[in-house]
């Protein structure tokens, strides 16, 4: 499940008997909260430690800690710890959906201008922008500002070039005469799929067209208990998850 929870909150349980051994929980979105509660350890005896709550985005000293029982006054006499050995562990995965860019490493005074970039799957007669080229800012000089912050149709030369051409006309940009390229830029993909091509020609006339996927991959989002956390073996735990529909930050009011 994608973290669409449009400002609502929301919780989940999950059971399970422990291994004895560091444990990762996949949850079902990006959490704010999880509690750790160790029903076998529910009891009077002094040392155990029956619950483990997380907080995301806190400090290292506040983001978990564990409540001790000290005595036999079971939930009267309780200990805090904060469990930063063998405790909780983020362990999310990358993902998202695909950039659809790259940066450019070169690009020449010729015509047609030809484009070096960054390892993407261009395709001849998609549209690209070009932006980050020019001036920045009063101090650093990138060239090409002719070619800056717009579109082109694009002839794919190899894995790593294409040439710039007119996106209406198809006719090739001559660059000869523009600011000489000295660094940096990118290459924004506009479109997955190709510009007009009536009628059709080569190389697209006689086999279907697979144009650029949109790519997304999406996150797992994954809490690791450690052994401090887990306990010993055939211990039974009730997980608590919250993921909160809006947090105010009132600051430092003192």
């Amino acid at each position: 499940m994608t973290d669409l929870h449009q400002g609502q909150t929301m919780t989940k349980a999950y059971r399970l008997i422990s291994g004895g051994a560091a444990y990762t929980l996949a949850l079902d979105w990006q959490a704010d909260k999880v509690v750790f509660n160790n029903l076998t350890q529910w009891t009077n005896t002094a040392g155990n430690d029956p619950v483990h709550v997380w907080w995301r985005g806190e400090t290292d000293a506040a983001e978990a800690y564990s409540m001790q029982v000290v005595d036999t006054a079971a939930a009267q006499s309780w200990n805090f710890l904060n469990p930063t050995t063998n405790g909780f562990t983020v362990a999310d995965t990358s993902g998202g959906p695909s950039a659809n860019r790259a940066t450019i490493s070169g690009l020449t005074q010729a015509d047609p201008a030809v484009v070096t970039h960054s390892a993407f799957t261009f395709q001849t007669n998609q549209l690209i922008r070009i932006t980050d080229l020019g001036k920045v800012g009063d101090a650093t000089d990138r060239g090409m500002d002719e070619l800056d912050n717009r579109r082109y149709r694009i002839t794919v030369l190899s894995a790593t070039t294409f040439s710039l051409q007119d996106p209406i006309t198809g006719e090739d940009i001559d660059s000869s005469g523009f600011v000489a390229y000295v660094s940096g830029g990118r290459v924004q993909l506009e479109t997955q799929v190709l510009a007009l091509n009536h009628p059709q020609v080569a190389p697209y006339a006689s086999t279907p067209y697979s144009s650029n996927p949109f790519v997304f991959d999406p996150v797992t989002y994954q809490l690791t208990a450690g052994t401090s956390v887990m306990g010993a073996n055939s211990d039974r735990y009730y997980i608590e998850a919250y993921k909160f529909g809006d947090v105010s930050n009132l600051g430092d009011i003192g």
